[in-house]
């Protein structure tokens, strides 16, 4: 099932519309990709994350 739904990611308006009805900017879906074991940027996506937060994912930013 897909949904209709956005979301604003300037002001966190959700709406059906393809812009936000209160700031104009354009929307995006809320709901996050579907997972598939023939993920091809996985492995990126994981070496970020760990590169990001660390390996125990405690966030590890230097100030």
């Amino acid at each position: 099932m897909k949904t209709a739904l956005k979301k604003c990611k300037n002001c966190s308006v959700y709406t059906l519309d393809d812009n936000c009805p209160q700031c104009g900017r354009s929307t995006v879906s809320p709901i996050p990709p579907r997972y598939s074991p023939d993920d091809r940027y996985g492995e990126y996506r994981r070496r970020s994350i760990i590169e990001e937060y660390g390996e125990n994912g405690k966030y590890n930013k230097i100030q």
